[in-house]
């Protein structure tokens, strides 16, 4: 994880486990919406509101490696790859207990709460986002 400039650990509960003894792929979509809050919240002073983190996710490309079972322990690293007007894209690594279990890529878009349309990101957060930034990766 020493290339990602941010990186949590997730809890695996035996809830996340489906019939075939791992964790499910659509709980996996949720530790990735974990770690981005985490982020938000460690880095960039989230205060528990949903409107402080006015993105959506436009885009999710999830590339599973090897299984993830109730007693890895999971680490997920967190990157920003691109930072576009009203957008941005965040690229990830997920291990197992030090292997690579996934990778994924989503696109957060800069979202106006009251029509839902999209507006330029914030120059402040541009700044936080731009310390974040690692070369380009990809998500396959």
């Amino acid at each position: 994880m020493n290339t990602y400039p941010y990186a949590c650990i997730i809890e695996v509960r035996y809830r996340d486990i489906d019939a075939a003894n791992h964790v499910n792929n659509a709980v996996l979509v949720t530790y990735l919406e974990v770690a981005r809050v985490r982020l938000w919240q460690e880095r960039f002073g989230f205060s528990g509101e949903p409107s402080d983190i006015p993105y959506v996710v436009a885009h999710l490309a999830i590339d599973y490696r090897s299984p993830i079972r109730l007693d890895d322990r999971v680490e997920i690293g967190l990157a920003v790859s691109r930072i576009g007007s009203t957008s941005f894209t965040l690229v990830y690594r997920v291990e197992a207990t030090g292997r690579l279990a996934a990778e994924a890529e989503s696109i957060q878009v800069q979202i106006d709460l009251a029509t839902g349309r999209p507006q330029p990101i914030p120059a402040d957060v541009r700044e936080f986002l731009a310390t974040l930034t690692i070369p380009t990766q990809s998500a396959s």
